[in-house]
């Protein structure tokens, strides 16, 4: 574990410091570690790990019969070795596992790799959008990731909150937010499981999840400190009927990264409502998280933007074309859970 450490080190450039008890942690303890799908490791001729590839084994279901699906994450090569057989070795020995389904998010260099063994890019689940919360400042914060200088950004913060402030005032604009009716309540595992059952068990490929495996999921994420404060809500009617959950981190950037939001066609809106209002009051300039095609309509309506995330994909193999229809046409629930990010130190 150490030498992937290091590796993830010389690659990223990040410390290891915090990171290694973290890796340890995804690589090993998962509940749904499966021995016939290892993580792997790639060494030159004198023996030094170049490269790894982690593999996280996910169970689900496609069309109420259970698959085996496996997760891709740290795909990393050391940067002198990009040009050698070590990026499509890790690949190819990923791709060729006993696994239904084979998932990860992968920029340039592993997209490549990926489509040259006979993987597919799903333009649907690429897609990301974004609900600007305080508009001014989230253009600020925008500006500020793409290179504005801090000083300027610090002149400029008094002048975006102002504006902002002005917008709230206006009662038909498109950033208002009102206080929803619905009520909240702390979402924990079992609660968590129970929605999904109600509000994802339509799709034709879903995640399948238990207790255990929810609590050491939303405890792991809850260790996730540098990410921020993790929220964790299930939306409510007045008489205790669940519309909708959702879960979000909010840090200093002031964006809320939304991991997984879920609820019925007939109550998604004030679901997101819900969470609009609820990351506002705390604070955020906006909330993003990545497509859910099914939740279209209701971002449109609810005034969010969709875009394309800088340099990444959602990359799927599977030797079952119906599988793959299934995820190309928008049938599956795929949420960041059942996804790479969540995996990332």
């Amino acid at each position: 574990m150490r030498e992937v450490a290091d590796l993830y080190q010389r690659v990223s450039g990040h410390a290891i410091k915090d990171s290694l008890a973290f890796l340890r942690r995804v690589f090993f303890e998962p509940p749904w570690r499966d021995e016939s799908l290892p993580s792997l490791a790639y060494a030159d001729s004198s023996g030094r790990i170049v490269g790894c590839l982690g593999i996280m084994p996910r169970p689900m279901k496609f069309h109420g019969e259970a698959i085996q699906a496996a997760v891709g994450h740290h795909f990393i090569v050391e940067n002198s070795k990009r040009g050698t057989v070590a990026g499509v070795e890790l690949a190819r020995r990923f791709l060729r596992g006993p696994q239904d389904l084979a998932l990860a998010e992968g920029n340039d260099f592993s997209r490549r790799i990926w489509e040259f063994l006979g993987g597919s890019v799903c333009p649907l689940y690429s897609f990301g959008w974004t609900r600007a919360l305080r508009p001014a400042q989230y253009a600020l914060t925008f500006l500020k990731h793409r290179g504005l200088p801090v000083a300027a950004a610090a002149t400029l913060k008094p002048a975006c909150q102002a504006v902002d402030a002005t917008f709230d005032l206006l009662p038909r604009h498109a950033f208002r937010l009102q206080a929803p009716s619905a009520l909240a309540d702390d979402l924990d595992g079992v609660t968590m499981l129970a929605c999904l059952s109600a509000f994802a068990s339509d799709r034709a490929l879903q995640p399948v999840y238990d207790s255990s495996s929810l609590c050491w999921l939303l405890q792991t994420l809850n260790e996730k400190s540098h990410r921020g404060t993790l929220y964790r809500v299930v939306v409510r009617t007045h008489s205790g009927r669940p519309l909708g959950w959702y879960l979000y981190y909010l840090g200093s950037s002031g964006i809320a990264e939304v991991l997984q939001v879920g609820g019925r066609e007939d109550t998604i809106r004030e679901t997101l409502r819900h969470l609009f209002y609820h990351a506002w009051q705390r604070g955020a300039v906006a909330a993003t998280g990545p497509i859910d095609p099914r939740l279209c309509n209701a971002l449109t309506e609810e005034h969010c933007t969709f875009h394309r995330p800088d340099n990444s994909s959602m990359l799927v193999y599977s030797h079952d074309q119906n599988v793959l229809n299934a995820i190309h046409a928008g049938d599956a629930f795929l949420s960041r859970l059942e996804r790479e990010w969540w995996i990332e130190p």
